[in-house]
């Protein structure tokens, strides 16, 4: 990529190696091609991020659920036991 503030070539730099200008713009012709293999992979990547991240918070709750159950359970048998009810 060449700089447009001091014309100097970078390659493939975003940032000018002469005078520091910043030139990287978010279109497609500052990427490099993904072939289809490299964008499945990194489309499984990302889904399997956020998958992990629901699925997280799903166990979390599932497992608030079972401990409340058991918490009223062992109130439950606390109480007959002590002969409260």
């Amino acid at each position: 990529m060449q700089c447009p503030r001091c014309k100097t070539e970078n390659g493939t730099r975003t940032i000018c190696s002469k005078c520091g200008y910043y030139m990287y713009r978010p279109d497609t012709m500052n990427r490099e091609k993904m072939t289809k293999t490299e964008q499945a992979i990194s489309d499984t990547k990302i889904v399997g991020k956020r998958v992990g991240k629901v699925f997280k918070y799903v166990w979390m709750i599932i497992v608030l659920i079972a401990m409340s159950f058991w918490l009223v359970a062992g109130m439950v048998v606390l109480v007959s036991l002590l002969g409260g009810g």
